[in-house]
């Protein structure tokens, strides 16, 4: 019974070290990065301004041009959308009301060209 105990709490410490060194990846520009409509997006936020940067499968930038974006903010107890704008090579911003904050969430809702709309979420200070 207690080497049964020993090896279920070993098991549980490897699974929690695992999801721990898993976490949400950091992009090239500092924000959380993540699958979404096929590419690799990061999402940046600082101040009232967040920021959006696509890379294709091998984490080359891609033309933001096409792409559309909206972003829905939570933070403050309040909520947000957001229309970003493409702005040079892979990015789209746009600014809001709400301040970035530890603790906000942000759904980003991205139609890249040709695609159907697909969403990520993000908690982009924690």
């Amino acid at each position: 019974m207690l080497i049964r105990s020993l090896f279920l709490a070993g098991l549980v410490y490897l699974l929690a070290l695992t999801a721990w060194a898993h976490g949400p990846a950091r992009g090239p520009n500092g924000g959380q990065m993540q699958d979404v409509a096929g590419a690799h997006v990061e999402l940046v936020a600082h101040g009232g301004e967040i920021a959006v940067y696509l890379f294709n499968a091998e984490n080359k930038p891609m033309p933001a041009q096409g792409a559309a974006a909206t972003v829905t903010v939570l933070a403050h107890g309040k909520q947000e959308t957001v229309t970003l704008q493409p702005g040079e090579g892979n990015v789209l911003r746009g600014r809001g009301s709400i301040t970035a904050q530890p603790g906000m969430k942000v759904v980003v809702s991205l139609t890249l060209p040709g695609q159907r709309p697909q969403l990520g979420r993000y908690a982009p200070l924690d």
